[in-house]
């Protein structure tokens, strides 16, 4: 009888187990909202909950007689795990991401036989149902279809299309298909434009095959860029720190490389909204690039640039690493009057020699330093502001390198207190 029990109990654990890690997989599901949380900060608990349900599947397995069809839904489980490891994630996700699917659906085949595993069916529909929501309404019924790719320096495809019925938040991402490519592939890019604007603007930087094969066909298109077929869905991605509400009137934006995307978007509506006539003490935007990516970006001439981007691009005179992603405005001087701070960092030093053909001028471009931004010190000099200003809570918003976001993390963790806190978000891509 206890034998019974324990075999009993261990396969509804396995079981419960199985369904919270399938309640976590849809991008619409209704459970994430009421708990709080975005899509891709639920994928944690589907971890979770995905290896809690091997575990007590062991258990169970030990526990009872032998059962060839939970042997192969944990065989199942097992190998979907194991290739969901973040280094082999990181290092073939195609891979991953198709395996993953592949034995989910075998894992659901052998639930449905098992006995006793049968409800966790029921929770999968729920996935079924999203992705007919979101390939079958919203990428092919709902959203523009047509946009416009160029090819800009550094490795970088500026992806441009009319808003249409689309909506989203100063931050957030979609998940992009381009049918020319592939139609099996799906990849995450954070807008650059802000929501109170009428073209939305993605950037990508070319950094594998299938963002290389994106940029290629884009460059094939000159400077008038080309035009393109995609398909989206979304926007993903909200964020914990709600510097849209009035709790935050100071607001500071750390970014490194590509990852100025969502904080160029998140700034842009700060400083739309501000002339609005919302109240704000401290935007304050820190970008940091390596020096690499302007010798990448090395153009013969400006003039090649695309005509119709050129005028956008260079309107603040920045270098041409930093010309793809350019913000509605920079301020070398902060102050009560204009609480907009930016502050450019390139980390590589470099030629002086080089310093003309990249468009750098020391001299001209005060937002522009060299070396790696002090994070300890712009944190501090944040909160003394904050003070000043009489704001108890600060936000923070952070994306870029995981030693960036964890400096950043630690240091806000530590400055809080004395009658100020610091707020912290960090963006989170690794899907």
């Amino acid at each position: 009888m206890a034998a019974a029990t324990g075999c009993e109990g261990s396969g509804w654990a396995a079981t419960f187990s199985l369904m919270a890690s399938i309640f976590f997989v849809p991008h619409n599901s209704v459970l994430t909202p009421l708990l709080g949380i975005s899509f891709e900060r639920g994928l944690e608990y589907h971890i979770m909950f995905a290896y809690s349900t091997l575990i007590n599947g062991v258990i169970h397995g030990l526990s009872c007689h032998m059962d060839i069809t939970g042997v192969f839904l944990l065989v199942a489980m097992g190998l979907s795990s194991t290739l969901a490891f973040y280094k082999i994630r990181r290092a073939a996700f195609e891979v991953f991401y198709k395996s993953h699917i592949l034995l989910y659906l075998v894992a659901m085949f052998f639930a449905l036989i098992h006995h006793g595993a049968k409800l966790a069916i029921v929770v999968a529909y729920l996935w079924v149902l999203d992705v007919l929501y979101r390939y079958g309404f919203l990428a092919l019924m709902k959203y523009p279809r047509s946009a416009k790719a160029y090819a800009l320096p550094a490795n970088v495809v500026r992806i441009e299309f009319q808003k249409g019925a689309f909506r989203y938040q100063a931050g957030q991402y979609v998940f992009l298909c381009i049918p020319a490519l592939t139609c099996f592939q799906w990849h995450p890019f954070s807008m650059s434009s802000s929501p109170h604007e009428h073209v939305v603007t993605i950037h990508v930087r070319a950094l594998g095959d299938w963002t290389r094969k994106l940029y290629d066909m884009a460059e094939a298109g000159g400077e008038e860029g080309v035009e393109l077929r995609m398909l989206f869905e979304g926007p993903y991605g909200e964020l914990i720190v709600d510097v849209d509400g009035p709790r935050y009137t100071s607001v500071m934006m750390i970014s490194g490389g590509i990852g100025i995307t969502p904080m160029q978007s998140t700034c842009n509506s700060l400083l739309h909204q501000m002339k609005a006539g919302r109240p704000m003490n401290a935007i304050w935007f820190i970008w940091a690039a390596a020096d690499r990516y302007v010798v990448d970006a090395m153009w013969d001439d400006v003039e090649r640039l695309p005509t119709a981007l050129n005028s956008h691009m260079n309107s603040n005179g920045l270098p041409h690493s930093f010309t793809p992603d350019t913000l509605e405005r920079v301020s070398e001087d902060f102050s009560a009057e204009d609480p907009l701070r930016t502050e450019f960092y390139l980390t590589r030093v470099r030629n002086e020699a080089e310093f003309e053909a990249a468009n750098i001028n020391p001299k001209v471009q005060k937002c522009l330093k060299f070396g790696r931004p002090d994070l300890a010190q712009l944190l501090e000099q944040y909160c003394q502001v904050g003070k000043k200003a009489g704001d108890h809570r600060l936000a923070v918003l952070v994306c870029g390198p995981e030693a960036m976001v964890t400096e950043v993390r630690k240091l806000c963790s530590q400055m809080s207190g004395n009658g100020v806190i610091l707020d912290f978000h960090s963006e989170k891509f690794d899907l």
